[in-house]
């Protein structure tokens, strides 16, 4: 990216900070709404759709919550990088009932500057973002390289229009998505045909790049080409096609900073595998509506010893296997086995809380006696990181009676 005088970097980020805004509508919409995801597509539902639209600068033209997801560009493509970027991860209810949860990588996105935050997001988006998927085919990553070639040689303000004789052709009707995320990104804006319903008419009359969609997108063809996630990039563009390569994605954020000039972007999101995830853990164990104990457990332990603390804390025998599920109940969720059952893969004693990558307000499921099937519910309810660490799990609340393991039938 050239130098920029005071005023030029005014305009520089009055064209990132759009982006900025809707995103950060969107995580504002999870933390206020907390939507339930439909249940066969784990996405947002119509009248979710329709809610957080009515909220953005560039929305869907509709009446009514009468759309899917994928039908509302924008909030599809933040919806994904909010899942690719790890900023959320989606979890299922005891039902089964997906919805998202947001990591502590929302913090450290929340903590990064305009030019950070931007960079965080068009980094996901471009190496990890599936083009091709998303565009049912009618895209690839040679489609996508010719309209960043054409935006790059292009002037400010020009109109892009559709050439019924170039492959780019589908990114005006059925890949149109793809114009909309350019929008989304501060690229340039678009000149939208009116009355246009169906994926397979044309959406888009014209692409009109500014001076940052014209120097970004050169950027993104020479500089960060070869960080597309796509496994047939090398066999798809030769070498010369793309002018400095630019490493791994592992180093991506040292390539992408060099969009905006010297300084303006110092660090990105801390990465998962970053975060410290030491601490005491305070877990609350539900049996049924009225009867739950609160435990704290280290870090260090391990879900066997949390299943030794809730028999404990409700009085149970310890004499049948268990498992404990994540992600949803025993019909939905996915299972760590009791020793006894190894067969099963990853067991209770070899699984520590701390590698479990935990997040505040998420639940397991306790499944305990295969035969009478007591189901626990767990929500981790806090992360202590200054408290002094347990020996051995404590219980430090218990509301309701313990139900009798082996009731008497007289």
């Amino acid at each position: 990216m050239k130098a920029r005088n005071r005023e030029g970097m005014v305009i520089l980020e009055s064209m990132i900070k759009t982006t900025i805004e809707e995103f950060e509508k969107f995580i504002r919409f999870n933390e206020d709404e907390k939507p339930v995801l439909s249940a066969k597509l784990g996405v947002f539902g119509k009248k979710d759709s329709y809610k957080l639209n009515q909220i953005l600068r560039h929305k869907k033209d509709v009446s009514g919550p009468n759309y899917n997801q994928d039908q509302y560009p924008v909030i599809d493509l933040m919806f994904s990088l909010a899942l690719e970027g790890r900023l959320y991860v989606k979890v299922n209810d005891e039902k089964g009932k997906p919805s998202l949860l947001e990591t502590d990588s929302v913090e450290s996105f929340k903590a990064l500057n305009i030019y950070e935050k931007y960079l965080y997001l068009l980094q996901t988006y471009w190496t990890k973002y599936d083009f091709e998927t998303k565009n049912d085919k009618w895209i690839d990553i040679i489609t996508i390289y010719n309209f960043l070639a054409t935006v790059s040689n292009a002037e400010k303000g020009e109109k892009i229009i559709k050439n019924e004789y170039d492959q780019t052709r589908a990114l005006y009707s059925s890949a149109a998505d793809f114009l909309y995320h350019m929008r989304f990104f501060g690229f340039g804006e678009l000149e939208e045909i009116q009355g246009a319903k169906g994926k397979y008419e044309n959406r888009i009359k014209a692409f009109i790049p500014n001076e940052f969609g014209i120097e970004a997108s050169d950027f993104l063809i020479n500089r960060v080409f070869v960080l597309r996630n796509n496994n047939d990039l090398p066999i798809k563009l030769s070498p010369s096609s793309v002018k400095k390569k630019a490493g791994s994605t592992k180093n991506a954020f040292d390539v992408f900073k060099k969009l905006f000039p010297d300084g303006c972007a110092v660090k990105t999101v801390v990465s998962e595998n970053e975060f410290d995830r030491s601490g005491v853990y305070t877990f609350k164990v539900s049996l049924g509506r009225y009867c739950s104990r609160k435990i704290n457990v280290s870090h260090h332990h391990t879900l066997s010893n949390l299943h030794t603390a809730i028999q404990e804390a409700f009085n149970f025998d310890d004499d049948h296997l268990y498992a404990f599920y994540v992600n949803g109940n025993y019909r939905t969720g996915k299972p760590i086995y009791c020793a006894e059952t190894r067969d099963f893969g990853r067991t209770t004693e070899e699984t520590t809380i701390e590698e479990m990558n935990l997040y505040k307000g998420q639940k397991l499921y306790y499944l305990f006696d295969f035969g009478d099937m007591w189901e626990f519910t767990i929500e981790l309810t806090k992360i202590d990181k200054n408290a002094p660490l347990p020996l051995r799990p404590v219980i430090i609340e218990e509301k309701g009676e313990s139900p009798e393991q082996y009731p008497s039938w007289e």
